[in-house]
């Protein structure tokens, strides 16, 4: 067992076939509401995937981008990426350390899928502070969010049950598998008013994740020179500025570069 979140996260990404886990083609709902709103911001610029996994978002991205850029520090996603879509830029790095682009060379990054609350408090803020370089005057940040208000955020595996005996069996495994992953990540949980580092169902437990509560992310992006334009929950629904919305799992943030 890896001593720190980090280990055990890359352990995770850098895993032979992690990248199936990742096949899918489709944007979620708010991903499409919000790229839709904010079209005007990303369409014919310049453009910067984080955490870009088997190209999930490349796929929408791309034809509409004049110049896009993809980024992932899985060896496993970046090959799948240069066998699949040959034609993307895709480049093997840390979204914690972007020195492989210069200053102010994009004006959109996307960090869909979550990918920013793959690291700690501390790397979180310089992730952000990264993006904030690469950005362009006046360039715009979309990302989504673990919610640290989420009803249930702190809960351990939960069993779910069905008739069918055979899906029952297989839902008994992999709560199994679950609860002892959720004991092996307990000692690196961490858990704070306004932010956490949590386990989940992200590969069974396997994985830490950061959770943010709205007011406390939105004081934390004005640190690194960010004005929040909106929030979105996760049906797409506009937030005001403390709304906890315990119903979503996590949240999108629309952020513009001072």
């Amino acid at each position: 067992m890896s001593t720190t979140g980090d280990d055990r996260n890359r352990q995770v990404y850098h895993a032979r076939g992690v990248a199936r886990h990742y096949q899918q083609k489709t944007l979620t709902r708010v991903e499409a509401m919000a790229l839709l709103k904010y079209h005007a911001t990303f369409a014919q610029l310049d453009i910067l995937d984080l955490g870009v996994g088997a190209g999930r978002t490349t796929i929408y991205l791309a034809p509409l981008a004049r110049r896009y850029e993809a980024i992932d520090y899985s060896p496993e996603m970046v090959a799948t990426m240069q066998a699949t879509m040959p034609a993307v830029s895709v480049h093997l790095g840390d979204m914690r350390d972007l020195s492989c682009f210069p200053d102010g060379s994009f004006d959109f990054v996307l960090g869909a899928c979550n990918v920013i609350d793959a690291v700690n408090h501390e790397d979180r803020g310089r992730t952000l502070s990264e993006v904030a370089r690469v950005l362009r005057r006046d360039g715009t940040f979309m990302f989504s969010s673990h919610n640290r208000d989420l009803f249930n955020a702190l809960s351990a595996p939960r069993l779910e049950l069905s008739r069918n005996p055979v899906t029952l069996l297989l839902n008994l495994l992999r709560w199994v598998r679950q609860v002892a992953n959720h004991m092996r990540m307990t000692p690196l949980r961490e858990v704070r008013p306004d932010y956490a580092l949590l386990d989940d169902d992200g590969h069974d437990h396997a994985l830490l994740h950061y959770y943010v509560r709205q007011d406390y992310e939105r004081k934390q992006l004005q640190q690194f020179g960010f004005e929040t334009i909106e929030v979105f929950d996760e049906a797409g629904r506009s937030l005001d500025p403390n709304e906890r919305a315990p119903e979503s799992p996590h949240l999108m943030y629309v952020e513009r570069k001072h």
